[in-house]
């Protein structure tokens, strides 16, 4: 859950971030910020634990969102085999010798994943409800909501991280990214997104968990293909529950 959002339960934080987005003048281009482009040059590889969206009837329902609201985003949707939910992310690969904590070589990574496939074999597969929209002032995203269990799971991967090294740790409200407005009026994007804020979520089993490289991808590419020009390596596959 994001703690700078009112309320204890998931209803209560969507509620109000639907309503922080009412109030909202103008959205936010994150990807070309120039805090994000620094980011980006001092930490290009994300590292994260995340549930793939692999769910044929789930895909359908994000992809009718994402064609709904694509006239009115700056840069090309979330492409279908990226669409996933963030449950924990760990840091950035490090590049050279890195003094800052949250920064992982490839072998740090290895027994991580052999801990967090432990763990989860003690966990059972569990359905969340995807749906309907919602927007951040940056993106429009799916709710999630979980019973709780999202928060479980991100406890269980927690302990997988090595105690001696802070990782990072970044509060979020469950949801799936279908894309990125850019810098834009947002009194458009309201009127689009209303409607989308009436459709009734859909089932969706967890069944696993990716631990992931995120980055772009070497040359050049135009600023609307910035998320088909990005990798999402799938380092290691971890299923809940099951010993494979």
């Amino acid at each position: 859950m994001d703690p700078t959002l009112p309320g204890r339960t998931l209803d209560a934080q969507y509620d109000a971030l639907w309503r922080r987005f009412e109030r909202l003048s103008n959205t936010t281009d994150s990807l070309s910020s120039w805090r994000m482009r620094v980011q980006r040059f001092l930490t290009p590889v994300n590292v994260s634990f995340i549930i793939p969206i692999e769910d044929s009837a789930v895909c359908d329902y994000l992809g009718r969102a994402q064609q709904v609201l694509l006239s009115y985003m700056d840069y090309e949707p979330q492409p279908p085999d990226k669409l996933h939910i963030t449950v924990y992310q760990i840091g950035y690969l490090r590049q050279g010798r890195s003094p800052f904590s949250g920064r992982w070589t490839r072998s740090q990574l290895n027994p991580m994943a052999n801990l967090a496939k432990d763990y989860l074999q003690l966990l059972r597969p569990f359905t969340v409800k995807v749906g309907p929209i919602n927007a951040f002032p940056n993106v429009p995203i799916a709710e999630v909501r979980d019973s709780g269990r999202l928060r479980l799971l991100r406890g269980v991967l927690a302990q997988s991280v090595p105690r001696q090294i802070v990782a990072v740790n970044y509060p979020l409200i469950p949801h799936v990214t279908l894309g990125y407005f850019g810098a834009q009026p947002a009194a458009p994007l309201r009127n689009a997104l209303r409607p989308l804020r009436d459709w009734k979520p859909i089932p969706f089993t967890v069944e696993r968990v990716y631990l992931t490289l995120y980055y772009r991808k070497p040359g050049p590419y135009s600023r609307k293909q910035a998320l088909l020009h990005s990798v999402e390596e799938v380092l290691f596959s971890l299923p809940i529950g099951v010993t494979e």
